[in-house]
């Protein structure tokens, strides 16, 4: 007979069906599960405990069910899984005490090993290994390269000795060799050529490791490629001779040499490929349209034009295009800043940089292609404001976190980038609820340091006032420390 999973709810105390915990959901649900009502409901406490690290009501819930420690809910994730996943040292030695399971996989074929590997809990994950613990079947191929991009060596270390496919890439074709080369990860690099990795893997622009390194100007990294037989991708791309800067040296010029490798660029497209299908946003110099490129749903940046508008409006005939277009001065502003935000964007790749995908130069038809985002951080203020909530402090931190990951990527690239208008409108959240930056109009790579002093001529002032920092509002010298106040 189907239970009544609303009295199982009041019985547990759970305040939802699914309690959303990182690495996994405890699921309030007792398909395919025949224990009675309230054990299922003290299982699921039980996890939730775990997830949480209170030992106090973990001990008092296997007091009343001692089997309970290698209970597994709707995704067969046990409390071993959900507390390794977040990190809870003192909870996953009690748990192996008491008679957790060490390997045991969850529906995805992840192991406790996999979920303290994955959210980067080292102390966890060797207590795990000197117990005998071993990876699942979980794909590891994101952790692995996210580790070699964040120089943990470790971590890559093990990731190999656990079988890890060293040429492994994420959705770009971009391996783990692309992005140590690209952030002068030299060790990690090294350890990469020496165990299989191919120093002439292509992403899907073309582009090769050497490519990467020679870019971001990381002469080590790129003589090791040349060593190991590396040479340049279909991308054509190679960072032009660098020249000393001095404090004097104008933040233009740096600009200027990154635009100049602009016009030999295999991100590309013609406005043809782009099927317009619905206009999601517009501002005082472009228009934002929900298009499909190749097959996948993205978002199209449109500098404002009369021949777009014609195009979206082909089907008003009335519609007067030619109001719609930008007078000369703001054409030109507004092409300004569509050189330096593509300049800009097409070198980065961060999980938490909005990821530009391929754009257009073509006269009229100025476009930039990138992932299509849910909202704003702004839009979810407001729904709140309107709603009467307010954002958890759990989601607070993550969101936080995650801008503070994506802001720490561009100030260490070489030489840094500085966004300068950082806001809520300009950080936008993916359909995962990952918080990406964008809007990199205003963003500008900073001038090496004067050897004598730790200054930098940026002067001028940029961005919102309202987020904007005193020494730019006064026109004063500044650095990267402008996108950290607040």
């Amino acid at each position: 007979m189907r239970r009544n999973n609303k009295s199982f709810l009041n019985a547990g105390d759970l305040d939802a069906t699914i309690h959303n915990v990182r690495g996994g959901g405890i699921m309030a649900s007792k398909k395919d599960l025949s224990i009675a009502e309230d054990e299922f409901a003290s299982g699921c406490k039980l996890l939730l405990g775990a997830a949480r690290g209170d030992k106090d009501l973990v001990v008092k819930l296997l007091g009343v069910h001692p089997s309970h420690i290698n209970f597994r809910d709707y995704d067969r994730r046990t409390a071993l899984h959900v507390a390794a996943s977040e990190g809870h040292l003192e909870m996953v030695t009690f748990l192996l005490d008491k008679g957790a399971q060490l390997n045991r996989s969850d529906r995805w074929g992840g192991s406790p090993l996999d979920d303290a590997m994955r959210h980067r809990h080292k102390e966890v994950a060797s207590l795990l290994r000197n117990k005998g613990a071993h990876t699942g079947n979980a794909d590891k191929s994101t952790s692995f390269i996210t580790a070699a991009s964040e120089g943990d060596l470790d971590e890559v270390r093990m990731l190999v000795e656990d079988k890890v496919n060293v040429n492994c890439s994420d959705y770009d074709k971009r391996t783990a060799l692309h992005l140590s080369a690209g952030e002068g990860r030299y060790d990690i690099l090294r350890f990469l050529l020496e165990h299989g990795g191919d120093p002439n893997v292509q992403d899907r622009f073309g582009g090769r490791p050497l490519d990467d390194a020679m870019r971001k100007g990381h002469g080590e990294c790129a003589d090791l490629l040349r060593s190991k037989g590396g040479i340049n991708g279909d991308d054509g791309i190679a960072s032009p001779k660098k020249k000393k800067k001095n404090a004097n040296d104008s933040l233009e010029d740096s600009g200027h040499a990154l635009n100049a490798n602009l016009n030999v660029d295999s991100m590309k497209v013609a406005w043809k490929d782009i099927e317009v299908l619905d206009k999601i946003g517009a501002g005082e110099f472009g228009e934002i349209f929900k298009c499909r490129w190749r097959g996948s749903v993205v978002a199209a940046k449109c500098v404002k034009s009369a021949a777009i508008e014609k195009e979206w409006n082909k089907r008003d005939e009335a519609s007067d295009e030619l109001n719609k277009s930008l007078n000369a001065t703001s054409k030109e502003i507004a092409l300004n800043d569509f050189r330096t935000e593509t300049a800009i964007l097409r070198q980065l790749r961060h999980p938490n940089i909005c990821m530009l995908l391929a754009y257009s130069v073509m006269k009229d038809y100025e476009v930039m292609i990138s992932e299509l985002m849910k909202c704003s951080l702004l839009d979810v203020f407001k729904a709140h404001k309107i709603q009467g909530s307010t954002m958890s402090k759990k989601k607070q931190i993550r969101y936080a976190i995650e801008l503070a990951k994506g802001m720490n990527y561009l100030h260490t690239c070489q030489p840094p980038i500085l966004h300068r208008d950082l806001k809520p409108a300009n950080l936008l959240v993916d359909f995962k609820d990952t918080l990406k930056i964008s809007d990199f109009g205003l963003a500008k790579l900073r001038p090496e340091k004067d050897t004598e002093k730790d200054t930098f001529t940026m002067t001028g002032e940029t961005g919102s006032y309202r987020f904007m920092a005193p020494e730019v509002f006064r026109h004063e010298v500044y650095n990267e420390t402008v996108d950290v106040y607040r």
